[in-house]
C-alpha cells in the first residue's frame, strides 16, 4: 500500500469525522464534481449539508473549486492532492476491512491511538501501559481500554494464574488500523517508553 505524507495538524482527521463527507469525497473521486451530480449520488443529502461538507473540504484544503461565469454560473470541486490522500486512507480502510466508524474514533483521541501503538508490541498489562502513557490517570485508561475493546480493536485476557493477572492484546481489527495508521500519520512513541513485560512473567 502506498505511503500517506504526513499531515500536520487535526484537520485532517476532523474530515474523516463525518459520514457526508466520507461519501462526497469517494464521488469525487469518482469524478462527480458538480453539487447537482453530487447530491444525486448521495442518497439523503441535502444541498445545505452538501456545501456545509464542500466548504470545509475547502478550509481543510482537500477539495478546490472551479468556478465558471455564465448563466447559470457552474461550479465544480476536484481534489487536490491532500485530499486524494484523505481518500486513499479511506480506500486503505475498506480494502484491509477496518471499519470507518473504529478509524474515527481513535482518530479523535490521541491516547487511543497512542495505546495501539504500545499493543503493536505485545499483549500489556494496564500498569504497563500507564506507565508509558505519561499523564493518563487510572480512570481515563480504564475508560479508554474500554472503548478500544467496545470498537472489537482489542481483547481483555485474565490469566489463571494467582495472582490473577489482566492482559489487553490487539484483535485482528486493531493490527490492521494499526497499519493503516502507522503509514498515514507516523507519530513517535508516547514518552516513558519502559517495555511491556510479556504474558506469564512478572512485573
Amino acid at each position: 500500500m502506498r505511503s500517506f505524507e504526513p499531515w500536520g495538524g487535526e484537520s485532517a482527521w476532523s474530515a474523516l469525522r463525518c459520514k457526508w463527507t466520507v461519501l462526497v469525497v469517494r464521488r469525487l473521486a469518482e469524478g462527480i464534481v458538480r453539487p447537482g451530480q453530487l447530491k444525486r449520488a448521495i442518497p439523503g443529502l441535502s444541498t445545505k449539508v452538501l456545501y456545509e461538507r464542500l466548504h470545509a473540504l475547502q478550509r481543510g484544503g482537500f477539495v478546490s473549486a472551479a468556478v465558471f461565469e455564465g448563466y447559470p454560473r457552474r461550479a465544480e470541486y476536484h481534489l487536490t492532492d491532500r485530499g486524494w490522500q484523505l481518500f486513499r486512507l479511506i480506500s486503505a480502510c475498506q480494502q484491509q476491512g477496518v471499519s470507518l466508524l473504529a478509524l474515527t474514533e481513535v482518530l479523535k483521541c490521541r491516547w487511543l491511538r497512542d495505546i495501539l501503538r504500545i499493543l503493536r508490541e505485545g499483549p500489556q498489562r494496564p500498569s504497563s501501559l500507564q506507565r508509558r502513557l505519561s499523564g493518563i490517570s487510572n480512570k481515563v485508561l480504564a475508560e479508554k481500554l474500554g472503548k478500544l475493546e467496545h470498537l472489537g480493536l482489542i481483547v481483555r485476557e485474565v490469566s489463571a494464574t494467582r495472582p490473577v493477572a489482566v492482559w489487553y492484546r490487539l484483535r485482528e481489527e486493531g493490527a490492521r488500523l494499526n497499519a493503516i495508521l502507522a503509514e498515514a500519520e507516523p507519530a513517535p512513541w508516547p514518552a516513558r517508553a519502559a517495555a511491556g513485560s510479556s504474558p506469564g512473567s512478572r512485573m
